[in-house]
């Protein structure tokens, strides 16, 4: 009987041996780099994602204030234009009271005026007809 060849069984001892070797100082620690490079990018696009939502939750509250203050100026504007609107109204009415006060005083004294024009005219016309008859009778009539 002839012995078995123990080549393979020595290439079977040498590639587990390589095998062992390159596992513990080459694959294991080559492993747990690219498993801490993961976990760091991981850790970046989380913080990324945190940094982003965060500038989002900033933005919608800038734009939430701007709109608040827009819609305070807002107010405020038309409270303004109210007030002045008022103002202005009063004014009107005041000016109108007014010349309405100033024409009652001229409508016075226009009837003041035309009565006593009346009145003097009424006494020049007796005076005038006075005049006429006198000189139409030839003697003076009294």
């Amino acid at each position: 009987m002839q012995l078995p060849d123990l080549s393979l069984l020595l290439v079977v001892i040498i590639f587990w041996a390589t095998y062992l070797v390159l596992r513990k100082f080459l694959l294991s620690p080559l492993g747990a780099v690219l498993a801490e490079r993961e976990q760091r990018v991981d850790s970046a696009r989380a913080a990324s994602e945190a940094a982003l939502e965060r500038q989002r939750e900033v933005a919608a509250d800038l734009d939430r204030r701007l709109t608040e203050a827009r819609r305070e100026a807002l107010a405020h504007r038309e409270a303004a234009r109210a007030a002045a609107g008022e103002r202005r109204q009063a004014l009107l009415e005041d000016a109108r009271e007014k010349s309405r006060g100033l024409a009652r005083e001229a409508q016075a004294s226009l009837e003041r005026e035309v009565l006593s024009a009346r009145q003097q005219l009424g006494a020049e016309a007796q005076a005038i007809a006075g005049e006429i008859a006198s000189y139409a009778l030839g003697r003076k009539v009294a």
